[in-house]
């Protein structure tokens, strides 16, 4: 099983715990938190890639298809 997903998985599990004391609790919620950032953090940047790459491409095709046009 993936280690990361078994460690969210149990920070959860410690949250929902009613034997579990507040502090632990919360120190398991900040964990979360700051998880939740740094996976959102990766996805924003990898989405920009794309999208950057993406713009890269149509604009490469579009000065070729201007190329192609001129040279006709």
């Amino acid at each position: 099983m993936n280690k990361l997903g078994s460690y969210i998985s149990k920070l959860m599990t410690t949250v929902l715990d009613s034997e579990q004391e507040e502090f632990v609790k919360e120190l398991a919620l900040s964990e979360l938190r700051r998880l939740n950032v740094d996976v959102n953090d990766f996805i924003r940047k990898h989405t920009k890639d794309n999208i950057d790459k993406i713009k890269e491409t149509e604009k490469k095709l579009l000065q070729e298809d201007k190329k192609n046009v001129k040279d006709k």
